[in-house]
């Protein structure tokens, strides 16, 4: 049988600060301001149990443990984890079974939280508790011999595996993990590299993709490595005082993708997915915190109506200002590169026949507006295109139409809080299509040389990728 990666042990990481730009940074400050402000308005801990539950929720999902449709998946991350919020009917297995299992991840990230307030340091006895308790409730795991046939087998929670686990792929390839007997010894290498990372303070978003990414190449155990790894990373991220990782349904794709890039040595993609979830789940927090703002004089209940109706948030004018300067200042800088890039298309192609030109002008604003919904729509998140809206767009005319490589600035959230968000996508035909890596964000507390390196490197990524899906759209 053929294999489509090839075991090998765990290895180390020669450059950790050449696999990140450092954006969580900036950011951390960010977070600490706003998680003061949900402190102080006595909404932090709702917050902290809400971002549990979807967590709790979300890594069992992509897992296929289980299914919940989107509305009753909200539901849960509101108002608890009750068996009695899942209708019968709408859940695989049924609700009450559901509901055990994700109180199970629930308690057992409670657990983890505990384990870093503890100060207690990571070990293979604890990796094998953490197993048992994230799978406290399932009695068995699927098993397909190599005669295709599918049977239960009953799970040993918190041991080590005894047979092989390596899946067959759809093309009928095999893709190895750790044998059996060599477990052992590459879960103490993980630990003893990981402790050797935590002493000399690695970037949280670097660490915590080395270790997700190193613990599923060993797959220790019969099942429940997937649910395992992203605990293990969101301890890393815990403990630098981030969010635990959740990495939700609509980016299971891009998480197996970025997953066998870090099998063929390159992590960047892994790293960038983490910093992504954790920005993600600092927006849902700038969101609670305004909420959470104590209201104590008639003035403030007017301003917060105000502010409401104007879908805007309290922000200091400062903040704001240094936000929409280095948007303005990166969106200045995205058209100039556009420009060459213009340039080098107009020699290449377009002098080769009349068929083809490139431009920087295209179609009218209001099928501009129509994409621009989609995309902030599938970005999953909400664009404020009135708070704030630059646009930077590269036009390809061809005998078939018109489409545009284009970069959306926005305010990001019902209410500005000082984050501007930058989306690329490419327009075919007036349908937006999603590029891999396609978000960005500004914040007011970097400085703009470094949100600049951040940006130039992310911006020739969305022209090769905008470029590449334009050549494969054709």
């Amino acid at each position: 049988m053929p294999t489509s990666h090839n075991w090998s042990p765990i290895t180390g990481l020669d450059d950790p600060n050449a696999l990140t730009d450092r954006e969580l940074e900036p950011l951390k400050r960010v977070w600490a301001a706003h998680k003061r402000e949900l402190k102080a308005g006595g909404a932090l801990e709702q917050f902290e149990k809400r971002l549990r539950r979807e967590w709790a929720i979300e890594t069992g999902i992509i897992e296929k443990v289980y299914s919940l449709d989107r509305g009753i998946t909200r539901t849960l991350i509101e108002k608890g984890i009750d068996a009695a919020l899942i209708p019968h009917g709408t859940s695989e297995p049924e609700g009450t079974v559901v509901a055990r299992i994700i109180q199970d991840h629930y308690d057992a990230l409670e657990g983890m939280l505990d384990f870093v307030g503890g100060q207690r340091q990571l070990s293979t006895s604890y990796v094998r508790e953490l197993h048992a308790a994230l799978l406290h409730n399932q009695q068995t795991y699927a098993v397909v011999d190599q005669f295709g046939n599918a049977f239960e087998r009953p799970l040993e929670k918190g041991q080590y595996k005894t047979a092989s686990n390596s899946p067959i792929r759809p093309d009928g390839s095999v893709h190895e993990y750790c044998p059996p007997e060599h477990v052992a010894a590459e879960m103490d290498q993980l630990i003893a590299l990981h402790a050797d990372y935590q002493a000399r303070a690695l970037p949280p978003e670097v660490h915590a993709a080395w270790l997700h990414h190193r613990f599923a190449q060993i797959h220790p155990f019969a099942d429940g490595n997937g649910r395992v790894a992203r605990a293990l990373a969101s301890l890393v991220f815990i403990k630098a005082d981030w969010f635990p990782l959740i990495v939700k349904r609509d980016d299971w794709t891009r998480y197996i993708e970025a997953l066998e890039k870090a099998d063929r040595g390159d992590l960047r993609p892994l790293v960038a997915l983490f910093v992504e979830a954790q920005r993600n789940a600092l927006i849902q927090a700038t969101e609670a915190s305004y909420e959470a703002r104590p209201i104590a004089s008639p003035e403030e209940a007017i301003t917060a109506v105000r502010d409401r109706l104007l879908q805007r948030g309290k922000l200091p004018l400062r903040e704001w200002l240094k936000a929409k300067e280095t948007a303005t200042l990166l969106s200045q800088f995205a058209g100039k590169r556009f420009g060459q890039i213009m340039q080098q298309l107009n020699q290449e192609i377009s002098s080769l026949g009349k068929n083809f030109s490139f431009g920087l002008a295209g179609p009218q604003q209001a099928a501009i507006d129509q994409v621009l919904l989609k995309v902030a729509q599938r970005a999953g998140y909400l664009a404020d295109f009135g708070e704030y809206n630059v646009l930077v767009q590269l036009f390809f005319n061809s005998p078939e139409g018109q489409d545009w490589l284009g970069l959306s600035f926005h305010a990001v959230g019902p209410r500005y809080r000082g984050i501007i968000g930058v989306l690329g996508y490419l327009a075919v035909r007036g349908e937006p299509v999603t590029l891999e890596g396609g978000s960005f964000q500004i914040n007011y507390e970097e400085g703009v040389n470094s949100a600049q390196a951040r940006f130039s490197a992310w911006l020739d990524r969305m022209i090769v990728e905008g470029l590449d899906a334009w050549r494969r759209n054709m």
